[in-house]
């Protein structure tokens, strides 16, 4: 059972949080996109938060991006891609080589000697993923603590409308899955970001909300930071991702930032795009 503390062992909860009593930096936990961490520092330690956009504008992409550029030990449960899909956006990243030409095996004897390279490299040790595809609640609470056995201090999940089968009301089912995988997040005292999807847009809308979130009240709720992701084409055709916080517990509901895919396919951070600024 959980201790009622009183105001004075709240603020010092608070105090030990964020080493207001002695030297050093919070522990909190980076997510990975620069932009963001820089201003929020990241999430605290037993919390989750929400990367959330519509079906197939790259909020996986976004997601492996942000964690290879995590400084800390960073995990994925990853209930749709296996090793397959996510080894090759790995090498793609790795090697400056498309992602496509990798699958379709389109490569020089240059290319494979690269791949081959960046295969026995030990390239970014920190990371590590757990592939209960298609699994269940307790698939993803048995991942979590894999990874939390790891060492990794935040973990993705990937995604939560695709976990099904512990409800009949979809609606409880995708709240009762980010409860448990806050729960089993906090257990291993790790911080937990989910991907989450959007309900389809009506035909005046562009910009999401939080209200475009599937089952938005209850995830709304539970997390202490939301971020909203659109795709759209510049002036110069091309093609970017916009990131918005959409809530945050911490602050910086102002905050934005955008990604775009480098020559090998990569989402790499970028400045916003002004398309007044060569006028």
């Amino acid at each position: 059972m959980s201790e009622a503390l009183g105001v004075r062992e709240t603020i010092s909860e608070a105090v030990k949080t964020f080493y207001l009593d002695r030297e050093g930096k919070p522990e909190l936990v980076p997510l990975g996109f620069t932009a963001l961490d820089e201003v929020l520092g990241g999430l605290g330690p037993r919390s989750c938060g929400i990367l959330a956009g519509a079906t197939g504008v790259g909020k996986s992409s976004a997601m492996l991006a942000a964690m290879m550029g995590n400084p800390g030990k960073v995990g994925m449960v990853s209930m749709e891609d296996g090793p397959d899909v996510l080894g090759t956006r790995l090498l793609s990243a790795f090697s400056g080589i498309d992602s496509l030409k990798i699958r379709r095996k389109e490569l020089s004897r240059q290319e494979l000697a690269k791949l081959k390279q960046v295969q026995e490299e030990n390239k970014l040790d920190n990371l590590f993923f757990s592939y209960p595809i298609a699994g269940t609640i307790e698939d993803i609470e048995d991942s979590v603590r894999d990874l939390c056995d790891q060492g990794c201090k935040l973990i993705w999940l990937d995604y939560l409308q695709k976990v099904r089968g512990h409800r009949d009301d979809r609606r409880h089912e995708v709240a009762e899955t980010f409860t448990r995988f806050q729960r089993a997040v906090a257990k291993g005292g790790a911080a937990g970001m989910a991907i989450s999807q959007f309900r389809r847009f009506g035909p005046e809308e562009r910009v999401p909300m939080i209200y475009h979130l599937k089952e938005s009240g209850d995830l709304e709720n539970e997390a202490r930071v939301i971020l909203l992701v659109h795709r759209y084409i510049d002036e110069h055709h091309v093609s970017r991702l916009k990131f918005r916080v959409g809530k945050s517990t911490y602050g910086g509901e102002w905050l934005s930032w955008e990604m775009i895919r480098d020559a090998g396919g990569t989402l790499v951070e970028c400045p916003e795009y002004d398309p007044l600024e060569n006028f």
